[in-house]
């Protein structure tokens, strides 16, 4: 009896010694491509999109293949959704700038340790955030110069109609050949500066400014609305509604209604014959674009906007926050109600 149990110890001991030496080894090997990958996205030039390019065959090594990620900064949208049933682990932040959300479903064996997934999903995020904060400031930074060159130039182009002026004045002025003589080795004088001043102005002219976060541009929401639908291959209705041009952020507006009607797209597909209907009106200073369904009512018509709720298979959840956050950052609103024609999202953009 002793011996067995002397023996029992020794196969505990020995299994616990194997689970010891096998953590440490697979600890030490997602260290080792976590460290691949940090080094990678400085390569890349701290790039948020490369970043998310370059996930999949770093996480395929660490045996990760269910994993999700959405991306919103310089007013376009990266997305990938999760693909498995199981909660992943998830960070999410969002700012008046941008908005980061990564979701990692940990596939490691049974004796990978389960801090391994919280340190990854933390890493990536954190790579991710400081990605877009670097991109962002480098953004602003060349903005702030280009309007720095901007007044050079203006200072630059001033003095040179200057010049111009009083050359035209002194032709029209000098009478005589000794006139001529002088204006001539004016000339000879200023030319050198007047050059240097072209080329500041040429070269400042060459430089590319970056675009402002968002462009107010002229266009009409109902058209907008059908070439979207189109991509979807839906057929928008349009009822009783205005059809006006607006002045609006473009790339705000297009991200909003393109999530409104791939929402719709994907309830279609669980209740097909479902119609999508538009209408478009004025009210209180601001236009209402309202988009209505034939399909079954809204669960809850304010936790849709909630960050991570959805009550799609494999939805993340960030879309319609997203978007309600767009809404208000162009002084409107985005909200949902359940009416008896049938479920409706109404978009307000202010004139």
């Amino acid at each position: 009896m002793p011996e067995q149990f002397f023996l029992s110890v020794l196969a505990i001991a020995a299994v616990l010694l194997i689970v010891r030496l096998s953590t440490n080894r697979i600890t030490s090997r997602h260290f080792n491509i976590i460290s691949q990958l940090i080094k990678m996205n400085e390569v890349d030039g701290f790039d948020p999109v490369k970043l998310l390019h370059h996930l999949e065959p770093f996480l395929t090594k660490l045996g990760i293949k269910d994993y999700g990620y959405y991306l919103f900064y310089h007013n376009t949208e990266y997305v990938r959704r999760n693909g498995s049933m199981r909660k992943p682990m998830e960070k999410f932040v969002h700012t008046a700038d941008y908005t980061v959300y990564i979701g990692i479903v940990p596939r490691f064996g049974r004796l990978d340790p389960d801090f391994i997934s919280r340190i990854l999903v933390e890493i990536i995020f954190l790579l991710l955030k400081a990605d877009v904060n670097i991109q962002t400031a480098s953004a602003r930074e060349a903005f702030r110069k280009s309007e720095e060159i901007q007044t050079f130039v203006n200072h630059d182009v001033k003095n040179l109609i200057q010049f111009v002026n009083a050359l035209e004045f002194n032709l029209n002025e000098v009478q005589d050949e000794a006139g001529h003589k002088r204006l001539i080795r004016y000339l000879q004088k200023s030319l050198p500066s007047l050059k240097v001043r072209a080329d500041k102005i040429l070269s400042a002219l060459n430089s590319t400014r970056p675009e402002p976060d968002s462009i107010p541009e002229k266009m009409r929401p109902i058209v907008l609305a059908s070439d979207i639908s189109a991509i979807y291959g839906i057929v928008l209705h349009s009822e009783n509604s205005i059809d006006t041009e607006i002045t609006a952020g473009k790339r705000e507006l297009t991200v909003i209604i393109e999530n409104i009607i791939k929402n719709f797209y994907d309830k279609s597909i669980v209740e097909p014959g479902i119609d999508l209907f538009m209408s478009m009106d004025e009210e209180d200073g601001a236009y209402l674009l309202t988009f209505r369904d034939t399909g079954s009512p809204i669960p809850d018509c304010e936790k849709i906007f909630e960050p991570f709720y959805s009550g799609k298979v494999n939805g993340l959840g960030i879309g319609l926050f997203h978007c309600r956050n767009l809404a208000m950052g162009m002084n409107g609103f985005l909200k949902a109600e359940n009416t008896p024609d049938g479920p409706v999202f109404i978009l307000s953009v202010k004139k």
